[in-house]
């Protein structure tokens, strides 16, 4: 073949070639022209029955779309974010519809999603689905008033967790601590210790900024009581401890025995050996003796732990005081008017040696009696206290100590027994006691009276305040004399409110005078027994009667009421004068019967008395009447009462 066919040849078919190229062009772009005119497709992907609240929705758009042409609307409204996938496909577009933020809990959402051409066409995709719920509590580690460790740390598992929504923890009370999801568990660790011995309410939340926070789970649970110890020896502040004394701590509980030693100090330091009485108990004993008379502190901290995960509240010390020298803390009694009926006490300050402290006390003048011990008291029961005598009590040095030192000092101490003696002189018609009060040892008595009419028991009250102030100030009391006290002389009477004792006896007309008779007369009124049967029939008056003989007082007063005066006359007249001078009253010389009418400076017959009887005894006596009824007249009396204390006998 010729080089000019050859070339004719390619030339033919390169034409149709060109031809074959262009035609094709031209159908490539009536195609592309004529499918960017038909609307975009819309495929929507990713649903379930229960759609998530965090779930992106899938849309897929086949057909050539215009830029930022796909349009999502949802009801109810929630922002989206719409991510496209990039690809080499023009006629595919993959759309990712992701919420915002978590979608509204177990709701029907509506969405509509819509697709533009290049040419303004439009496709539109409805759809409707309803969101799933909340995470729910599968399970939790507390249980309704279950009681957890301190430490717990609290485990929630949950059916799913959502991104964009958050757990949280509220707690009554409240405790902080740190939460975290791992995996479908939702972990809460406290940063401190739980309350021990309280209960604690505690609600899981879950939320996020649409949603706000809800409650999903809500549980109550209790903390064991801490570990306490409950008893010591020595016991926390004890003192004059001995020194070879074990230290011996009881707990509450039983304690995770590898955590003693970590927790265990002392201060200042002892060497000693640990030892465990039970999972409960243990028992310190120290090497050698402590130091005398210095405080130790025991130490328990707060990473002992209990068997069950309980911890101290607060770090336990036990503080101590050894014992040292041996000391006599008190002795009693001391001072003044000690009972007769007293015992001796001597007070330690720590456990001594009985037999070497026995034979170390004495007292002057001596007595006899009986030992006894009281823990760290010494008592002595005398046999017999003399009245009025002042004793002295001595501890020698060398007392032995069982823990500490011996005594290198003497001890004494003085005491001066009362002067008081009380005695019953006879009963009432009733049964009810006749009480003197006897003050001083003198010789010389002075006998005072009162309430023989039962209703005038204020002057039984002015002699108890009497009582009272010899009772405080037996000094006073000269050695040549003793008062005799009789407050309430009619008991019956005074119980009633009467003059009169039970058996309706005046007991101040029942005295064996020379004009004794029972008719007896009070301010207008005439009593025709009211003297009794005879002189000296009633107890009442044969009990004073017998003690007026056994003591023969030197001076006697009797106090009545109210009539303002001082009856005394004859040997009497002088001290009567005296008494009145100093309270006031007013004076009068006549102690019973006048000569003619058997009238009294009371303006009415008197007899049978008891100052009559006591006047035709040679005794000296008074009658005191008070000018009111019911008061005392302590403050006008007392200046005469003091008087009695060195009016000339």
């Amino acid at each position: 073949m010729s080089a000019k066919t050859i070339l004719n040849f390619a030339k033919f078919h390169q034409e149709k070639l060109t031809l074959g190229l262009v035609t094709v062009s031209f159908a490539f772009c009536a195609v592309v022209i004529l499918y960017s005119l038909l609307p975009p497709k819309i495929h929507l992907s990713g649903f379930s029955t229960n759609y998530e609240l965090d779930q992106p929705l899938t849309a897929k758009v086949l057909g050539l779309t215009a830029a930022n042409s796909v349009e999502v609307k949802i009801n109810p409204s929630s922002e989206v974010i719409l991510k496209k996938a990039k690809g080499f496909n023009p006629f595919l577009q993959t759309v990712s519809l992701v919420p915002n933020d978590l979608l509204q809990p177990e709701t029907t959402y509506e969405v509509e999603v819509v697709a533009k051409n290049w040419f303004g066409v439009r496709s539109v995709k409805n759809l409707s689905f309803k969101t799933a719920s909340l995470p729910k509590v599968l399970s939790a580690n507390t249980s309704p008033f279950k009681e957890v460790s301190p430490k717990a740390i609290i485990i929630f598992e949950v059916d799913k967790s959502l991104s964009g929504g958050n757990f949280t923890l509220t707690s009554i009370p409240q405790f902080e601590h740190k939460l975290k999801t791992v995996e479908n568990k939702v972990v809460v660790t406290p940063t401190d210790s739980l309350e021990q011995g309280g209960d604690y309410q505690v609600s899981l939340n879950f939320g996020s900024k649409t949603l706000g926070s809800e409650t999903i789970y809500e549980t109550k649970f209790s903390v064991i009581d801490p570990l306490e110890i409950i008893s010591s020896s020595p016991t926390n502040g004890a003192t004059t401890v001995a020194k070879q004394s074990p230290l011996i701590f009881n707990f509450n509980k039983a304690l995770k025995k590898e955590t003693l030693a970590r927790s265990f100090t002392t201060d200042p330091q002892i060497t000693g050996t640990l030892l465990w009485k039970d999972d409960q108990s243990l028992e310190f004993s120290p090497s050698a003796p402590l130091a005398t008379a210095t405080t130790y502190a025991v130490t328990f901290s707060e990473s002992l732990e209990a068997a069950d995960g309980s911890i101290l509240n607060v770090p336990a010390v036990i503080s101590f005081t050894t014992a040292g020298v041996v000391k006599v803390l008190s002795i009693s009694p001391s001072g003044g008017y000690a009972s007769l009926n007293s015992s001796i006490t001597v007070d330690f300050d720590q456990p001594v040696d009985q037999p070497s402290t026995q034979a170390a006390f004495s007292v002057s003048p001596p007595l006899n009696g009986s030992f006894s011990w009281r823990a760290n008291t010494l008592i002595l029961k005398p046999n017999n206290l003399a009245l009025s005598t002042t004793y002295q009590v001595k501890i020698a040095a060398g007392i032995k100590s069982i823990g500490g030192e011996d005594s290198t000092q003497d001890f004494s101490a003085n005491f001066t027994t009362t002067g008081e003696r009380v005695k019953t002189i006879g009963k009432s018609i009733q049964g009810r006691l006749i009480t003197a009060y006897y003050f001083g040892t003198g010789q010389k008595k002075i006998l005072l009276v009162g309430t023989m009419h039962g209703s005038e028991s204020n002057t039984g009250s002015m002699l108890s305040q009497w009582v009272s102030y010899l009772r405080s100030n037996q000094n006073q009391i000269p050695s040549d004399r003793t008062f005799v006290i009789i407050p309430y002389a009619n008991p019956d009477g005074r119980a009633s409110n009467n003059r009169f004792n039970a058996n309706g006896v005046d007991l101040n007309r029942n005295w064996g005078t020379t004009d004794w008779q029972a008719l007896t007369y009070w301010q207008t009124n005439s009593y025709p027994s009211g003297g009794g049967s005879g002189p000296f029939s009633e107890p009442e008056t044969q009990s004073l009667r017998d003690l007026i003989v056994s003591e023969n007082p030197s001076i006697t007063i009797t106090y009545h009421s109210a009539a303002n005066l001082v009856i005394g006359d004859g040997a009497a007249n002088n001290f009567g004068d005296w008494y009145a001078n100093l309270t006031g009253y007013s004076r009068s010389v006549s102690t019973g019967e006048e000569e003619a009418g058997c009238t009294s400076a009371l303006g009415y017959c008197i007899t049978g008395t008891m100052e009559e009887w006591m006047s035709l005894r040679g005794n000296i006596v008074i009658v005191v009447e008070f000018i009111s009824a019911t008061s005392s007249e302590y403050s006008r009396n007392l200046p005469a009462l003091k008087g009695l204390l060195t009016y000339l006998l």
